[in-house]
C-alpha cells in the first residue's frame, strides 16, 4: 500500500458506502441469517470473509466478499472484471491471505504474453489490506519508450504490445540503471519467496510468479473473533467495526467487544482533528502570501498609469507567428465590446464573438484592468498557449501588444459548437435537444486526453494546464475537442518532480493533495480530468449544493459509488447502461479509469499516457456503433435553432479559484 499518511477517514468512507448492500439486501446490524463457516474448493471462509450467496454481507469486511467459480475457484465479488484476484490460502492466525491476479481476465491482449493490462499494486489501494515489502516484491513492466541495450532488465516477453522488458525495483523502489523514467509501467505484487535469485530467476518463469500470488495482511482482528466463538457469539463487521453477535442477534454485552468501535472513534476524532490543523494552517499561509503579495505590488497598481511598470516587465517571448492586434481592430472587431457580442465570463475576463476585416470570426478575451492577475494570465497564455501546436488545443491567433494597448486583448479562434459542460449539464442540455450520445462522449474523452497527453509530453518542458474542466473543453460543430484556457498552466522545470506553488483551479477539480502539499504535478492534471470522465458518465456537474453531505462534490459521490460498484447509480439513464451490452462494457472501462485517476495519493494515479491508451481501447469497443452516432449528430444538429447567434458557445468559468500562485 502507498504510504501510511493517508488519513483514516478517507480509508473509512469506501467501507462506509459498502455498508448500505448489507441494509438494502435484510442483511443489516439485525440480521439473524447463519455465518456458519463456508467451503470454496480448499478454503473454508469464514470472518473477515464472507461467501456470497451463502453467508450474508456482513460476516466479514464487505470488500472481502468471496464468489464461489465452478471449479472450486475462489475470486474477490467485488471487482470491475469478474473472476480478477483469486485467493488461493488463507491464514487466519497470521491475519493473512495468498491472492493471484489472474492474468487471462486482465492481460493486455496479446496470447503470446499475458501480462495485466493494469497497474495491480494501485489497484489495490482500497482495500483493508497491508502488501509488506517483507514478503512481496513488485514485478514492473516497461513498455512504450527506448530501451539502451545496457539495460539491466530480467526478460524480454515476444508480446505484440510493445512490452520491452520487466524488473524488480531496489530496496528504494528505484528502477535498475538504464530503464529511462519516460517509460510506461505496470507492476504486479509477487512472493519474495517464489524466486531465489531475483536477477535471473523472473526472466524465466514471471507468468509462474504471478499465479502464484503475493502475501496480504489484515488488520488484527483474530483475536477478537477468537474469543467471541468461544463464547458462543459469531463475528460479525457492522458499524464500521468487528462485533461479537449473539445467539439473538445483539451484541454481545462484553467491554472487550467493544474495543473496535472505541478504535475507528478515535481513528476518526484524530482524523477529523488532523484535517482541521491542516486547513487552519493552509488558510494562514495563503492569507500570508497574499499580503505579502499585496504589498509589493502598492506601488505598482493604482498610482495613476495602471500596470504600466509590470507590462515593461513582459517580453514576447512566444512564437514568432504570434500576430500583434492593434487595439483598434479589435475594438471594431467587436462592435466596441458590445454587450450583445459577449460570450461568456471568466475568472479574470470576458470574452467576446469578433469578425475580423477579412471576415474571420475569433473569439476575443478582455482580460480585466488594474489586475495583477490579469497580467498573469496574459502572460501565460502568450508565453504558453502561442508555442503549441495541437489540433485538440484551442488556437490562439494573436494579441494586443502590452507596451501599447490599453487593454490586454486575446484572439483565439471561434469554437461553435459550445461547451462540454453546456451539454452535459448546462443551457444546452436543458432544452429539447437529445443528451450527447455516449461514443460521441467517448470520443471526447480520448480527444482531450490526447491533448493532455501531448502537453505533458512537450520538450523541454511539459506543460500542466492547472484548470482542466468541461468548461475549458470547447466543441466544434462535429464534436471535436479544443481544450482552452491555459491562464494557469505552468511550464515545468527539465527533471522536476513537482512544482512548490499556492492551489489554483475550480472547487471540484483541484486535486486534493495539491491542496493540501503545494506540490504541482502532471498527476494533478490527471485528478481533473477523472472528475470530467465522471461528467461524461453522469451528466453531473463536478459541484452540486442539492446533493448530501460530502456528495456535494462529485469526485466524492462517483468513488463511493463505483467502490460499491454501484456504477449504474452513477450513470445517466438516457446512455443505454442497462439495455446496451456494448455500452455498459465500456462506461465500466472508464469508470474503472476514472476511479484510478480520483485517488488521493498522486502517485497513485496512471500516468495520462496510459489513460490514454486505455480510453482508445474502449473507443475501438463502441465503434460497432459508429453509424448511429452519426445519425444522432445529425439529429442534434438539425435540432439547433440555425441563426448564427444559436451557434455562440457560452464560455464561463466564473468559478476558478484565484489564489496567489508563485
Amino acid at each position: 500500500m502507498p504510504p501510511g499518511a493517508l488519513p483514516l477517514l478517507l480509508l473509512l468512507l469506501p467501507l462506509a458506502s459498502l455498508l448500505r448492500f448489507a441494509t438494502a439486501d435484510g442483511n443489516g446490524t439485525r440480521g439473524n441469517a447463519s455465518c456458519a463457516p463456508a467451503a470454496c474448493g480448499n478454503l473454508s471462509i469464514t470472518y473477515p470473509f464472507s461467501l456470497s450467496g451463502v453467508q450474508p454481507l456482513y460476516c466479514g469486511f464487505p470488500a472481502f466478499e468471496l464468489t464461489c467459480a465452478d471449479a472450486g475457484r475462489a475470486y474477490l465479488a467485488r471487482t470491475f472484471r469478474e473472476r480478477l484476484y483469486r485467493v488461493l490460502n488463507i491464514s487466519y492466525g497470521s491475519n493473512s491471505f495468498v491472492m493471484a491476479v489472474d492474468v487471462d481476465t486482465s492481460y493486455a491482449g496479446d496470447e503470446r504474453c499475458h501480462i495485466p493490462d493494469f497497474n495491480v499494486s494501485s489497484g489495490l489501494y482500497l482495500l483493508p489490506v497491508n502488501v509488506t515489502a517483507a514478503a512481496n516484491a513488485n514485478l514492473t513492466f516497461v513498455y512504450n519508450c527506448t530501451l539502451p541495450h545496457n539495460a539491466s532488465v530480467l526478460l524480454q516477453p515476444p508480446c505484440a504490445r510493445p512490452t520491452i522488458g520487466a524488473y524488480i525495483p531496489d530496496g528504494e523502489g528505484n528502477a535498475p540503471p538504464g530503464v529511462p523514467r519516460s517509460c510506461s509501467s505496470v507492476s504486479v505484487p509477487v512472493r519474495r519467496s517464489s524466486f531465489h535469485n531475483a536477477s535471473e530467476e523472473p526472466a524465466r518463469e514471471y507468468r509462474r510468479l504471478i499465479d502464484e500470488g503475493f502475501v496480504l495482511e489484515w488488520p488484527p482482528t483474530a483475536a477478537e473473533c477468537g474469543a467471541c466463538t468461544r463464547r458462543g457469539g459469531e463475528c460479525r463487521f457492522v458499524e464500521l467495526a468487528f462485533q461479537c453477535i449473539c445467539s439473538d442477534g445483539r451484541p454481545c454485552r462484553n467491554p472487550r467487544d467493544t474495543r473496535g468501535v472505541i478504535k475507528i472513534g478515535t481513528g476518526i476524532a484524530a482524523a477529523l482533528l488532523f484535517l482541521i490543523i491542516l486547513s487552519v494552517l493552509s488558510l494562514l499561509i495563503t492569507l500570508h502570501k497574499r499580503r505579502k503579495r499585496s504589498s509589493s505590488l502598492a506601488g505598482l497598481i493604482g498610482d495613476g498609469t495602471p500596470l504600466a511598470s509590470l507590462r515593461k516587465e513582459f517580453s514576447m517571448t512566444g512564437s514568432p507567428r504570434t500576430h500583434i492586434f492593434t487595439y483598434e481592430e479589435l475594438d471594431e472587431a467587436t462592435d466596441g465590446f458590445s454587450d450583445a457580442r459577449e460570450l461568456g465570463v471568466g475568472g479574470f475576463g470576458t470574452v467576446y464573438k469578433g469578425t475580423l476585416r477579412d471576415g474571420s470570426v475569433v473569439a476575443v478575451k478582455r482580460l480585466y484592468k488594474n489586475s495583477y492577475k490579469s497580467v498573469e494570465q496574459f502572460q501565460n497564455e502568450v508565453e504558453i498557449l502561442s508555442r503549441l501546436r495541437h489540433r485538440n488545443l484551442v488556437t490562439l491567433y494573436g494579441c494586443t501588444s502590452p507596451r501599447s494597448s490599453q487593454d490586454l486583448l486575446l484572439v483565439y479562434e471561434f469554437v461553435p459548437n459550445g461547451t462540454l459542460a453546456d451539454h452535459l449539464h448546462g443551457a444546452r442540455a436543458s432544452g429539447s435537444a437529445p443528451p450527447l450520445p455516449w461514443p460521441v462522449r467517448l470520443g471526447i474523452a480520448v480527444e482531450t486526453a490526447s491533448a493532455l497527453h501531448y502537453l505533458h509530453a512537450v520538450e523541454p518542458r511539459q506543460v500542466v494546464h492547472r484548470d482542466v474542466k468541461t468548461n475549458n473543453i470547447l466543441l466544434d460543430e462535429a464534436f471535436h475537442v479544443k481544450v482552452a484556457d491555459f491562464g494557469l498552466s505552468r511550464l515545468f522545470p527539465a527533471h522536476a518532480t513537482h512544482v512548490s506553488t499556492a492551489p489554483q483551479g475550480t472547487p471540484g477539480y483541484v486535486d486534493p493533495m495539491y491542496h493540501l502539499c503545494y506540490q504541482l504535478t502532471d498527476k494533478s492534471d490527471v485528478y481533473s480530468f477523472g472528475v470530467v470522465l465522471v461528467e461524461l458518465i453522469s451528466s453531473k456537474p463536478a459541484v452540486d449544493m442539492s446533493r448530501a453531505g460530502a456528495d456535494v462534490n462529485l469526485a466524492n459521490l462517483a468513488v463511493h459509488m463505483i467502490q460499491c460498484y454501484e456504477i449504474d447509480r452513477l450513470v445517466d439513464p438516457r446512455l443505454g447502461y442497462g439495455t446496451n451490452a456494448e455500452t455498459k462494457r465500456t462506461v465500466d472501462i472508464v469508470a474503472e479509469v476514472a476511479f484510478r485517476c480520483l485517488q488521493p495519493e498522486q502517485d497513485v494515479r496512471p500516468p495520462i499516457s496510459e489513460v490514454l491508451d486505455t480510453l482508445r481501447e474502449a473507443r475501438k469497443t463502441a465503434q460497432a456503433g459508429c453509424a448511429k452516432v452519426k445519425d444522432d449528430v445529425e439529429l442534434m444538429k438539425k435540432s439547433r435553432d440555425g441563426s448564427p447567434d444559436s451557434v455562440m458557445y457560452k464560455w464561463t468559468s466564473p468559478s476558478t479559484t484565484a489564489h496567489n500562485s508563485s
